[in-house]
């Protein structure tokens, strides 16, 4: 008797929570520990990095709030992207404010 090759994770029914759940927990476990008052600069304050170049980061939204976000575009003058970038920038902000006091 052989067994079968399965494609979801060992354990788990494969359902969107489970590979959720996998995912943060693997994220956890390489996340750097926060450093103490760094004395160099930032990553982000290191010479060559430049405001005009613009990075690609996905993001995976569920599909109840893609088509939320959705609404918003067309309810709004901001495209999807628009929007979201607004919301994270800031978020980014007031976080790295918290982190760097």
């Amino acid at each position: 008797m052989t067994s079968k090759l399965k494609s979801r994770l060992p354990g788990t029914s494969g359902n969107v929570q489970d590979i959720d759940a996998f995912i943060t927990g693997a994220e956890a476990r390489i996340s750097p520990e926060p450093s103490p008052k760094r004395k160099t600069a930032y990553p982000w304050e290191e010479e060559g990095v430049r405001k005009d170049v613009k990075k690609l980061f996905n993001l995976r939204f569920s599909e109840p709030y893609l088509l939320k976000l959705k609404f918003i575009s067309e309810n709004t003058p901001n495209s999807m992207q628009m929007f979201c970038l607004n919301v994270v920038q800031d978020a980014i902000d007031k976080k790295i404010k918290e982190l760097t006091k």
